[in-house]
């Protein structure tokens, strides 16, 4: 094993909990509670969407978790208990140390005694990041993967965005199940609104996670003016208006002092918003902040997307793109330019990895 990490039989790992102990098993994770500590045993593997290592010092639970498991840490929080983490592996167990938690989603609370529900998501971190040769033993990449998307559909950016589009989404969520769907929209809309739609139909993360597009039966006009809501902020910082009468017309921002008007009109603001949710909502992500000269050096072998910067969710949102990879850098002004990178296969982030001081890097 790599220097400066133990490994122990995991007999050792369950004893760290102390007299009296108590086990349970979920999916890919083992509790262990007793006297003296919590601990937390996580099977090895790459499981971006279960209980596993998510990155060099973090781990995540998801639901369904053993009911137990959210008594126990409750008690632990109390008990001011050590919460202790651990990586089953072929040989024993890796010792991670001590786990602390950075972000805990709880169910809806209990009418009756007033506690919150069920633990339903978790991120525990711990001090010293896992060198990546250790991390690749901790989280293989699953073999096989899903070929990486192309960017062949750059080509079609200067003559049909929508197209560009199309071609865009359906390699990036190849792995998403289309469902029948029908949209249905309550007025005339413009060609490339409704395209975004068919192309999403069925698959509704398409229509964003972390900013999102209005289902088309929810499109209707502002009181005393002819523009519509087309699309919103997360946190309802912005809408976004356009006049639907026009075949393209031009995005505006409702949400400051005073209306802010895109560079690109709706196709190609369509485009920039599925590579930022493409970004935002990916199982593998990194996120850094940087100044200019260290992006500029790290976009060098990257494609960049020929459109106008976006002005959100910074002035200016620039986008580059390679097989499997979209990056995004937005410009805080004095916050710095927050550079973000997605992609739904590890393996194209993996060469990312040394490459900056990432903040947080699930690749």
């Amino acid at each position: 094993m790599i220097e400066g990490w133990s490994v122990v039989p995991r007999r050792a790992a369950v004893d760290a909990a102390g007299p009296k102990v108590e086990v349970v098993h979920g999916d890919g994770i083992t509790f262990a509670y007793g006297t003296d500590a919590l601990v937390v045993i996580v099977d090895a593997g790459d499981r971006p969407h279960g209980n596993a290592v998510d990155n060099a010092n973090t781990l995540v639970l998801r639901e369904p978790l053993p009911s137990e498991a959210t008594q126990w840490i409750r008690s632990k929080n109390e008990s001011n208990q050590p919460l202790l983490g651990f990586v089953k592996m072929a040989d024993g167990c890796l010792a991670l140390g001590e786990l602390y938690q950075a972000r805990s989603i709880y169910g809806g609370m209990n009418p009756y005694t007033g506690e919150q529900g069920s633990l339903t998501f978790a991120e525990l971190t711990w001090g010293e990041r896992l060198p990546p040769g250790l991390l690749d033993k901790v989280r293989p990449t699953p073999i096989p993967e899903l070929p990486a998307p192309g960017i062949d559909w750059l080509d079609d950016v200067p003559q049909d965005l929508t197209r560009a589009l199309r071609s865009f989404v359906t390699a990036w969520y190849a792995d998403l199940p289309v469902l029948p769907a029908t949209p249905h929209a309550a007025m005339k809309l413009p060609a490339p609104l409704l395209a975004f739609h068919d192309i999403a139909a069925g698959r509704e993360e398409i229509l964003g996670r972390q900013d999102f597009i209005e289902p088309l039966d929810r499109i209707e006009y502002l009181e005393d003016e002819p523009l519509v809501a087309f699309a919103a902020e997360n946190q309802g910082v912005w809408v976004a208006l356009i006049d639907p009468t026009d075949d393209d017309p031009v995005v505006w921002y409702d949400g400051g002092p005073e209306r802010l008007r895109e560079r690109e009109r709706l196709s190609g603001f369509l485009l920039q918003f599925a590579l930022n949710e493409a970004v935002s909502t990916s199982p593998f992500t990194g996120f850094a902040t940087v100044a200019t000269e260290a992006l500029d050096r790290f976009v060098e072998d990257l494609v960049p997307v020929p459109l106008q910067p976006m002005r959100v969710p910074g002035d200016p949102t620039r986008q580059w793109v390679a097989p499997g990879l979209v990056a995004m850098a937005a410009d805080y002004g004095e916050s710095g330019i927050w550079l973000s990178v997605g992609s739904r296969q590890r393996s194209a982030l993996r060469p990312l990895r040394s490459r900056l001081d990432w903040e947080q890097f699930s690749g």
